[in-house]
């Protein structure tokens, strides 16, 4: 009788110990509270003169020595707001989380385990009154269910992986953009300063020609109307410049203290571009094999069809296997049980419907934004293809303009022309190159929006799908 009551002791001590090792693995809460100041000051600290950024750098190519950058451009601006912008920290952490769900999705039915222990205490017999038992049940996941499982989240998780690139394109955009006007906004202000001193100068010299009877006060009041005009337009651009830095260094991924030491590259629109690209259908299918939503509306798909065939699979219960011991007042009884749900009442045709649905509906989304895309990028292309022609134009008339104002200041110098004539086809000289000015800008936004649709930079050798990933 000691002798069993030591044994059934035993037992329960292993399954204790059993128990404890198992819970040795356990992790513990670790708080990680969110602090307003701390992150304004993490915010506000993050510098791009740093090492960790230089290294960020050298893995995507840039050249070591031209570290640290002294110009920035669209390129080295694209690089500081890919690495520290928070649309792309927040796109990262959705693509942890949908990367843990493989954990879940990759694992096993646990076992169980059952101890029950009794007495009988109306045994006379020289037996045992004691009488306990100890079994465990494991589980077997039947029908292919724990891989369709895992294709779902594996699918998933890349759909979030791509989605940390829809971001940083459309970062890479906006920062385009914000740069685009800034440049613009300060190129406006100069051009505008130019003609505002000539109709300054025009402004006086009909008042001298008025004053000595040999022009009319209709012409001086024009003049000065289009001089007022000037000077509203230069402090309504002065105006918006501020704004637009403070703009551009935000989008740049940087607090406004840690963007002010950099030193801009300002020749986003000085150069003209010599021929158009070459808008044929390889551009549409391009387009077609590398926009990111449509690889993740694929993955979607492809995570709907893993759904499904876990559905299908459920309508297949899975298997439990329930070994046994059992110690009955000096019997020793070893059993082996199988149990199962039985899914004859509904055979999970409720959620299968449901998954037949989920993906005939990303299936229509996938067609529906492939045609977006088409249609998207047709628009661009008419649109880059008419900024490229009216581009061609502003440069003919500012070439045509420029041997004009020569041939006016040859006849001033040869005493055939006023000054007041050398003046007015100075400004008109200005006013052309103000009209390039703002085609050019146009022409840049159409291929900024021509690359937005293509997902894919037309002159950068950036790989904006790379360097969005930051190890």
């Amino acid at each position: 009788m000691k002798s069993s009551k030591l044994k059934y002791i035993r037992s329960l001590a292993i399954v204790a110990l059993s128990a404890s090792i198992i819970a040795c693995g356990f992790q513990t809460y670790l708080p990680k509270p969110i602090s307003p100041v701390e992150t304004k000051n993490s915010y506000e600290q993050k510098t791009p003169r740093s090492e960790t950024f230089n290294e960020y750098l050298v893995t995507q190519n840039y050249p070591r020595s031209s570290l640290p950058i002294q110009s920035w451009g669209l390129k080295e601006l694209s690089y500081s707001a890919l690495f520290f912008h928070p649309d792309l920290d927040l796109a990262r952490s959705e693509w942890r989380v949908a990367e843990s769900t493989k954990i879940t999705a990759a694992e096993r039915l646990d076992p169980k385990i059952t101890a029950n222990a009794g007495r009988n205490t109306n045994n006379n017999s020289e037996n045992s009154p004691w009488a306990y038992s100890l079994g465990i049940d494991v589980g077997i996941i039947t029908a292919g269910k724990r891989e369709a499982r895992i294709d779902r989240a594996i699918n998933l998780s890349e759909a979030a992986r791509i989605k940390i690139a829809q971001s940083a394109w459309q970062v890479r955009t906006r920062l385009a953009k914000s740069l685009l006007e800034y440049v613009y906004s300060i190129r406006q202000s100069s051009v505008l300063q130019k003609e505002l001193d000539l109709r300054l100068s025009i402004v006086d010299m009909l008042q001298k020609r008025v004053d000595a009877g040999l022009a009319s006060n209709i012409e001086l009041n024009n003049a000065r109307i289009a001089l007022q005009k000037t000077e509203q337009n230069l402090t309504a651009e002065k105006g918006r410049t501020p704004a637009l830095y403070a703009a551009l260094a935000s989008d740049s991924g940087l607090s406004i203290q840690s963007f002010k030491p950099l030193n801009l590259d300002l020749s986003l629109l000085d150069e003209t571009p010599t021929s158009d690209l070459k808008l044929n259908d390889d551009l549409q299918t391009e387009a077609l094999l590398n926009r990111l939503d449509l690889r993740a509306s694929l993955a979607r798909y492809q995570a709907a069809e893993a759904k499904l065939r876990l559905e299908i699979g459920r309508q297949y219960p899975d298997l439990i296997l329930s070994p046994s011991y059992t110690f009955d007042q000096g019997d020793k009884i070893w059993a082996l049980g199988i149990g199962s749900v039985i899914t004859l009442l509904n055979k999970n045709k409720g959620l299968i419907a449901e998954a037949y649905a989920l993906r005939d509906v990303e299936a229509t989304q996938f067609n529906v934004l492939q045609a977006k895309v088409i249609s998207e990028l047709n628009q661009a292309k008419a649109t880059y293809l008419t900024s490229f022609e009216a581009l061609a134009r502003a440069e003919k008339l500012v070439s045509t303009q420029s041997d004009r104002t020569k041939q006016t200041e040859q006849q001033f110098n040869a005493g055939f022309a006023d000054r007041l004539t050398l003046t007015s086809t100075q400004l008109e000289n200005i006013i052309t190159e103000h009209n390039r000015l703002a085609v050019r800008y146009k022409h840049q936004l159409a291929s900024i929006g021509l690359e937005d649709i293509l997902q894919k930079p037309l002159t950068s050798d950036i790989e904006i799908e790379k360097a969005s990933t930051k190890n």
